[in-house]
């Protein structure tokens, strides 16, 4: 992206598992105290393109990382309460309560 393009952005309501929540936090936070003007989202993208950029290096994620995220995918407790969560969330935002 060239200096001065309009930037567009997709707006999504997501549902995180609270440790995730905390590590986004703490990077915003961390965003924060080096002088940036980071919101949550911010944050949450950095994470998301350090992650993106990580997983495309020649070496690609450790057997560590990997372990992690196969440990996260075969979750499937938490994977259906978080899809709950976000399917919760998406019908109140159809009724108009809120979250």
């Amino acid at each position: 992206m060239k200096e001065g393009e309009a930037v567009t952005t997709v707006k999504k309501t997501v549902v995180l598992h609270p440790i995730m929540d905390t590590y986004v936090r703490k990077t915003w936070a961390i965003l924060i105290e080096d002088g940036h003007d980071a919101t949550y989202s911010m944050a949450l993208n950095f994470m998301l393109l350090a992650t993106i950029m990580l997983a495309k290096n020649e070496e690609g994620l450790s057997e560590e990382t990997q372990e992690t995220l196969q440990g996260f995918l075969s979750d499937q407790q938490t994977i259906n309460h978080l899809n709950s969560q976000e399917y919760l969330s998406r019908l109140r935002g159809i009724w108009g309560l809120g979250d």
